[in-house]
C-alpha cells in the first residue's frame, strides 16, 4: 500500500518512562517516541492527510472464552511462555487498557470527530477506518527499550503486506474482545458484534 502509515505502542508506566511508540510513513520515513500525547498527535495529523492508519498495541488486546474451566486462563494459542494470563501479560493488559483509551480519546478530541475501527483487513481498505491491531514481540525479538521493541513491530507489520492477515500469530475460535469493548467506550465502534471479534495479531 503506498497511503498507509503503521503506528504501534509498546505500552508501559508513563511515569517511569517505560512507554514508547514507532512509525512507518507512507513515504517511507520511520518516527519513534516516548511521548504518549506526540503519539496521538502523529496519528490524528496522518488521519487528517486522509492517510490510511494502521495502530497496534503491545499489549494483550483479547482473551479467549472456554468451556473448559481447566483451560478458562490458559494461554493463547501459539503465546507459548509469555502467556496473557501470566504475571508480564496481566500486567500489559491492564496497563494497555487504561493507555490505548487514553490514546483513542485523544485523538478524538484532536480530530473533532471520532473516527471508525475496524478489525478486518478487506473493511479496512475498503473504507474511511481506521485498523487495529495486536503487537506480540516475544523474549527472543525484543529490543533496547520500549520504543526499540515498537520499531521492531511495525517493521514486522510492514513486511507482513500486502495482507498482513496471512501472518496471523494467534486464532481462536471464541474470544472477548478487549480492544473491542475500548472502540465501543470511546465511541469509534457502535456495534457490539465488535467484543466477540478478534484482532490480527503480528508476533515479531
Amino acid at each position: 500500500m503506498k497511503n498507509l502509515a503503521i503506528f504501534c505502542a509498546d505500552v508501559g508506566s508513563i511515569k517511569q518512562e517505560k512507554f514508547g511508540w514507532a512509525a512507518i510513513l507512507p513515504d517511507g520515513r520511520e518516527m519513534y517516541g516516548a511521548n504518549i500525547e506526540q503519539f496521538a498527535w502523529d496519528i490524528a495529523e496522518q488521519i487528517n492527510n486522509k492517510t490510511k492508519v494502521a495502530i497496534g498495541f503491545e499489549c494483550p488486546l483479547f482473551v479467549p472464552v472456554r468451556n473448559d474451566p481447566v483451560q478458562v486462563n490458559s494461554a493463547r494459542k501459539n503465546e507459548g511462555n509469555r502467556s496473557w494470563s501470566a504475571g508480564a501479560g496481566t500486567s500489559a493488559l491492564a496497563t494497555g487498557l487504561v493507555e490505548v483509551l487514553w490514546v483513542m480519546n485523544a485523538i478524538s478530541g484532536i480530530l473533532g470527530k471520532k473516527p471508525k475501527a475496524v478489525f478486518e483487513w478487506s473493511i479496512f481498505l475498503d473504507t474511511e477506518s481506521v485498523y487495529l491491531w495486536e503487537a506480540f514481540v516475544t523474549s527472543s525479538s525484543k529490543g533496547v527499550g520500549h520504543t526499540h521493541d515498537a520499531r521492531i513491530a511495525v517493521t514486522h507489520f510492514k513486511d507482513s503486506l500486502p495482507d498482513p492477515t496471512t501472518a496471523n500469530a494467534i486464532k481462536e475460535a471464541d474470544v472477548f474482545s478487549l480492544i473491542g469493548a475500548l472502540a465501543l467506550r470511546a465511541g469509534w465502534a457502535n456495534d457490539i458484534a465488535v467484543l466477540s471479534e478478534q484482532c490480527l495479531v503480528i508476533k515479531a
